[in-house]
């Protein structure tokens, strides 16, 4: 039987099981208000003390309405950080969020929950804005350094601008989305073949939109990077959307595809594409979010690829998760015949997490998804380990504990295409918060791979604490890998220390000093960061 059938059956086959676990009943809800918002965090003012704990979802709530959506990362008494997973640009300071206080169910968004989409009142019943009110968006100065000299002295330095802005009430429903990141690359000792400096660009949005749950009609023109049109990534052209009915969306799209690092239109590229996305609330914190996508892309009047792409993601509750991706290239012309399939299963993840018990969680998934890296930014033991326990088929178990502390296992394997054989790998996770250790949070951490070329392990620690205004972190690890068949060992040992914090008025302040010894690289990275929100 072909890989690719077996591996949609075992998809289909978690799928069936998931769905057949009964839901969980709703409870009571608590919430607290936005402190600060920086670059890539929200900070929220309350803590354990008020039921927070790390991994806890948070919904920051405006008018009734669910606007974003938050994960805490980090929690004191009376604070925490959080990262956003959802709709980033529109959270404010002073915002209510809601929470489901730790052992308590999951809370349930509101039916207009919006996930990963922006929000729009009716033109005729919205009131005038102000015009500090009708912009916004944030901008940060990153500068990464890394020097390596394990053998010849090689320097890397990448200055980055990320950026997003929004400008709303431009008339007729339509408001401007952009965002992207300027990034200029030099290089010393390198070879003659790796240039010395480069800019990379990418701007992922630059467009004028038209879209909220209660138009009928939806629009985006631009360089387009809507949810919608996620599979196809950034394009320059038209997207046009009806609505069919609550929560039901069909549309098509069209353009150009920009090259890499080129801000300009590229016209060798171009792309098509169908659209069906479907999203349903109910009561109780269940959802479904389900997007369909048919895209074409094509170089001077030739295929390039053809493909269907289906990513869903549906909850019942706090009891029950399923998060799922898949790819199928349609193959035809050159393609076909290179390959001799007429349909290809190129790329499935799928992973369910089910709440056994208000302490005790179970998940289990597949990832058959290539991860991207760029070779400036990973280091080749890192590159082994999270290759080794991402891929393949992969299970797990979360416990939290009484005062925050918690406990994660996974396990997982993976067939190894060119030996024939299989990766096992593992990973486990221990954290305890500062209200146990009265210090600071700790996380103990360790994870292993073993292979038929290589095995290996990796120890690593991490302490957290606030003080103040600023958040302080200190790591260290140590990775360990031995190839079978030369039998020779490799040891690398890393240390970072890092801090943020607020500077008021919409600045903030990071930045990390990293130090590697080792056989694989020596060297240090310093990376400091300058944020607005405006």
């Amino acid at each position: 039987m072909p890989m690719a059938v077996r591996r949609a059956g075992a998809a289909f086959v978690l799928l069936a099981f998931l769905l057949a676990v009964p839901a969980a009943s709703r409870a009571a809800e608590a919430e607290c208000h936005v402190r600060f918002v920086s670059i890539d965090n929200v900070y929220l003012d309350a803590g354990s003390a008020a039921g927070l704990d790390m991994g806890v979802k948070v919904h920051i709530v405006r008018e009734g309405k669910a606007v974003a959506e938050l994960e805490v990362t980090y929690v004191a008494e009376n604070s925490a950080s959080c990262r956003i997973v959802s709709g980033a640009g529109t959270i404010n300071t002073g915002d209510r969020a809601v929470f489901a206080p730790v052992g308590a169910a999951a809370p349930a968004a509101p039916d207009t929950l919006v996930s990963r989409a922006r929000a729009v009142t009716p033109t005729a019943t919205r009131p005038k804005a102000r015009v500090e009110d009708r912009f916004d968006g944030w901008l940060a100065v990153q500068w990464d350094g890394s020097t390596e000299t394990t053998s010849r002295d090689l320097r890397t330095d990448l200055l980055s601008v990320p950026f997003r802005v929004r400008a709303r009430d431009l008339g007729h429903g339509f408001e401007f989305s952009g965002r992207g990141n300027f990034r200029r690359i030099t290089r010393q000792g390198f070879g003659a073949s790796t240039p010395a400096s480069e800019w990379r660009n990418r701007i992922m949005e630059a467009a004028f939109v038209r879209e909220g749950r209660d138009l009928g009609w939806q629009l985006a023109f631009g360089r387009v990077g809507s949810r919608n049109t996620a599979a196809a990534g950034p394009f320059d052209g038209l997207s046009v959307t009806r609505r069919l009915g609550k929560g039901t969306t069909f549309g098509a799209f069209g353009g150009f595809a920009p090259a890499w690092g080129d801000l300009g239109f590229n016209t060798n590229d171009h792309l098509a594409g169908l659209v069906f996305d479907h999203e349903r609330a109910g009561a109780g914190g269940r959802r479904l979010d389900l997007t369909l996508s048919a895209i074409g892309r094509y170089r001077q009047g030739q295929i390039s690829r053809e493909y269907l792409s289906l990513v869903t993601s549906w909850r019942d509750g706090k009891r029950l998760s399923l998060l799922q991706a898949a790819e199928v290239d349609l193959n035809r012309g050159w393609r076909r015949e290179g390959t001799g399939k007429s349909a290809q299963l190129t790329s499935t993840a799928l992973t369910g997490r089910i709440q056994v018990s208000r302490p005790l969680a179970v998940t289990l998934g597949y990832d058959g998804r290539e991860p991207v890296r760029t070779w400036e930014t990973r280091s080749l033991p890192d590159s082994l380990f999270t290759d080794a326990g991402r891929n393949g088929w992969r299970a797990g178990a979360a416990w939290r504990g009484p005062g925050g502390t918690a406990l994660d296992i996974s396990s997982g394997a993976r067939h190894e295409q060119r030996s024939g054989e299989d990766v096992t790998s593992w990973q486990t996770m221990l954290r305890l918060p500062t209200r146990v250790l009265h210090v600071a949070d700790v996380a103990l951490s360790a994870r292993g791979f073993d292979g038929p070329w290589l095995s290996g392990w990796a120890p690593s620690a991490r302490l957290t604490r606030s003080t103040g205004s600023v958040l302080w972190s200190l790591d260290g690890g140590r990775f360990s890998y031995t190839g079978k068949q030369a039998d020779a060992t490799r040891n690398n040992t890393w240390a970072e220390l890092g801090a943020s914090c607020a500077l008021g008025t919409g600045w903030s302040l990071a930045g990390s000093w990293h130090r590697d010894w080792g056989d694989d690289i020596t060297g240090q990275r310093l990376f400091v960061e300058l944020g607005m929100r405006f």
